[in-house]
């Protein structure tokens, strides 16, 4: 298989559309969201070149090797790139990175195990069962775990041939209900085995139908 890569222009192109309709997109919501503020998007770039970074260099994320990357594209969203920001924010990545390895109920080992009996499943299963995983109570991290998601997804399903998740005017409501209610969702007996499943079935299904071959470019 060859690489591939995402397209960072046809990205900001998108989020730009969103950011300028979304106040018709948010009306139409299940549950209200913040609006896309300059920051955020100039950190979702930011995150987006970064997976890139980590494509071109054939890292897995979701490897023991990789989990630093994986962490850090939560610090990206949260905390942009620059190094006085970071400065600023240095109690929140060590909270966070506590969180991320140590968490009690739900931690990166946990999602880690999950990847591995699931490695043979479609690009679209992995990428979903990945995100609601990470999204649903109690959350891998305290903040952003929508938009890392959205990172984490992009990561597995390029990796795997196939175009990144990229939010859109078109694909909004059905990424962000589905979320909400994964959001709401919790890890006990009756989410893990009846709930999330159901959730994760129906949201690879919608990576599948809303992907975007021209957000994919090959190496």
């Amino acid at each position: 298989m060859g690489k591939y890569l995402i397209n960072i222009e046809g990205v900001e192109a998108s989020l730009r559309e969103v950011q300028r309709d979304f106040g018709k997109i948010n009306v139409d919501l299940n549950m209200r969201r913040e609006s896309l503020r300059d920051e955020i998007i100039l950190n979702m770039l930011d995150g987006y070149e970064y997976v890139n970074m980590l494509l071109k260099k054939d890292v897995n994320i979701l490897e023991q090797s990789g989990l630093v990357h994986y962490l850090e594209l939560n610090h990206i969203v949260l905390c942009g790139t620059g190094t006085r920001q970071r400065k600023n924010y240095l109690q929140h990545i060590q909270a966070t990175t506590d969180r991320f390895y140590q968490q009690e109920d739900f931690s990166i080992k946990d999602l880690r195990i999950w990847a591995e009996k699931h490695k043979t499943d479609s690009p679209w299963k992995q990428a979903a069962g990945a995100y609601i995983l990470q999204i649903s109570w109690p959350q891998l991290f305290s903040e952003g775990n929508h938009r890392t998601g959205a990172l984490l997804m992009s990561h597995i399903l390029v990796r795997l041939g196939k175009p990144p998740f990229v939010l859109s005017v078109e694909n909004a409501k059905g990424y962000f209900d589905p979320s909400s209610l994964a959001k709401g969702t919790n890890k006990n007996l009756l989410g893990m085995y009846y709930k999330l499943p159901k959730i994760k079935k129906k949201f690879a299904k919608f990576l599948q139908k809303q992907a975007r071959e021209e957000l994919l470019l090959r190496l």
